[in-house]
């Protein structure tokens, strides 16, 4: 039996993106004391001492609550959140941002809202500080720029307007001691090295919404990481992240989310050969045991694994699988002669 991944506690980060969109465990409304609570205390007894939030999520005043109940100074724990994106009505012909499929688990006060975007200096401030006064604490962790790729893809993107004074207002921010990290929250790998030749010396960390699938993309990453200027990368969504969770073939399953959006015919196509390829190998497994491996083989690069669920059971279980699960030798060298993970990629 090979032995456990030397993965500490303080790599691994509590995603609270479910404390504002739920469902509860069960179905229904979040409830701060039923649900919130008992999320947190796991955590914190897993040795989890970051938190992962965002102004789109509505999330952190249900954290700082849990933390009064439990009696915790917010100063004890290191929390990140977002910026840019947040929820505005859906009106002047804007429509509901989320799909149908993902609809289903966010509670009723969520629906027909759409996404809008603030990257003016006043409107990030105002974004943080009211993450701040609502979690309760002080200097904030991190703040990252929220899916500015969205962005693009739904409403457009100049650089000039859309992202530089966001970045100028961090920047301002960190000098003040008001935020100790600038980083990236997003899904589109590209992103990074885009922001990184636009902004150059400006980040210390990108989070990425992880899954096997990106392997390659993200390999590209870790070296511009490693060249520098230096910044670390936080791998988001281990344990829902693009579908990764599917226990019957994608190619004929119901609608699924692929990276938050209904899955395409090719995307279906994709998960499906890896699906084939794993066999009696869980998918979840496959993504714990590459998440593992790379905070492993590159622990100055990969820093940081964000997990959020609604269920403690499910926070240890996924802890556990990340540093624990395995995958049969030949199952690695299937996949990687199909091309779907990096023939370089270390695998044990």
């Amino acid at each position: 039996m090979p032995a456990p991944r030397d993965i500490p506690a303080h790599r691994f980060a509590f995603g609270c993106h479910r404390f504002g969109f739920g469902p509860a465990p069960g179905g229904g409304a979040v409830d701060v004391t039923k649900h919130v609570v008992p999320m947190v205390k796991t955590a914190l007894d897993l040795g989890i001492n970051t938190f992962d939030s965002a102004v789109l999520y509505r999330a952190t005043l249900q954290l700082g609550r849990a933390l009064e109940i439990l009696n915790v100074e917010p100063q004890a724990i290191r929390f990140q959140t977002k910026c840019l994106r947040y929820l505005g009505l859906a009106i002047d012909g804007a429509v509901e941002h989320q799909p149908d499929a993902l609809l289903q688990g966010i509670p009723a006060r969520y629906h027909g809202l759409t996404d809008r975007w603030d990257p003016s200096a006043a409107g990030v401030e105002q974004q943080i500080c009211r993450e701040r006064i609502e979690f309760g604490g002080g200097t904030l962790y991190g703040v990252a720029l929220h899916d500015s790729p969205d962005m693009e893809k739904q409403v457009g993107l100049t650089w000039e307007t859309d992202v530089r004074p966001a970045v100028r207002f961090l920047q301002t921010a960190k000098n003040g001691g008001f935020v100790q990290r600038i980083g990236l929250g997003i899904k589109e790998p590209a992103f990074i090295h885009r922001f990184i030749k636009e902004e150059p010396g400006v980040l210390d960390y990108a989070g990425l919404t992880f899954c096997p699938s990106i392997l390659g993309p993200l390999m590209g990453i870790i070296k511009a990481a490693q060249q520098g200027p230096k910044f670390e990368v936080t791998l988001m969504g281990i344990n829902y992240g693009q579908a990764f969770t599917l226990t019957q073939d994608p190619v004929t399953a119901p609608d699924f989310l692929y990276n938050y959006e209904v899955a395409t015919a090719e995307e279906r196509a994709l998960m499906s050969r890896y699906f084939r390829i794993c066999g009696s190998t869980p998918l979840l497994h496959l993504a714990a045991a590459v998440a593992g491996q790379l905070v492993v083989h590159f622990p100055d690069v990969m820093t940081q694994i964000v997990t959020s669920t609604m269920t403690p059971s499910r926070l240890v279980e996924t802890i556990k699988l990340i540093r624990e699960a395995e995958v049969p030798a030949p199952v690695w060298r299937e996949l990687k002669a199909a091309e779907l993970i990096p023939g370089d990629f270390p695998t044990n």
